[in-house]
């Protein structure tokens, strides 16, 4: 592990495998410890967050043109991945329910980013998205860009991202084991947990491109 913070990973483990009890959520004690590899800059962050902010608005028929038009004119195509690109270059006529639905779950994943950048306090563990998500990033309509994030930069510890990203990665085993078994659950979304895994992996592996996250449990 590089970048290395003094953090009791095992201890990490057993407090996140407690909380996710609380919630009624069952635990693999037999999991690995999450691995650490540093925590992305802040630029990387705001970049990420911004350009997510924008591709959410293809979700509610947004033209894909006038979406990488804003990218771009931040200067930012190049930190949009090969999905996303993918995306902008298409009609939004031509997009399909599943990308649309894609776009609209990264709501969650933005939420979780602005908790990483020390802007969204009202974040909680197993609920959705609050409605104040848009007042948090940049709005396209009122032509903001990556500098309104700059502005309320206030990044969170390296700890308490690891702790949060543990808490995750053992949550996503349960909700994907009881899929798996066909046991319905009433207070964890799978989505949900996927896409905030999903950032904050993506957070906690500076290497990694966005596409290539691994979300294996």
């Amino acid at each position: 592990m590089s970048d290395q913070i003094c953090l009791d990973f095992k201890k990490i483990k057993e407090i996140s495998e407690a909380k996710i009890k609380k919630f009624g959520g069952e635990i693999n004690k037999d999991l690995p410890l999450l691995e650490y590899a540093g925590i992305r800059n802040s630029s990387e962050l705001i970049y990420r967050a911004t350009i997510m902010s924008g591709m959410i608005y293809i979700a509610f028929e947004a033209p894909t043109k006038d979406i990488g038009d804003w990218i771009k004119e931040q200067g930012l195509y190049e930190y949009v991945s090969e999905w996303e690109k993918s995306i902008l270059n298409k009609n939004e006529a031509y997009l399909t329910k599943v990308e649309k639905l894609h776009l609209n779950w990264y709501v969650e994943s933005l939420w979780m980013l602005v908790w990483v950048l020390g802007i969204n306090n009202e974040f909680k563990f197993i609920e959705s998205v609050g409605d104040n998500l848009i007042n948090m990033v940049p709005d396209i309509k009122k032509n903001q860009n990556f500098t309104y994030l700059e502005k309320s930069l206030k990044l969170k510890p390296k700890t308490e991202i690891y702790n949060i990203a543990d808490l995750y990665y053992r949550t996503h085993w349960f909700v994907v084991d009881s899929r798996l078994k066909g046991k319905i659950l009433n207070s964890f979304n799978e989505c949900l947990v996927i896409e905030r895994r999903k950032v904050l992996e993506w957070v906690i592996n500076p290497s990694v491109d966005w596409d290539d996250i691994d979300l294996s449990t």
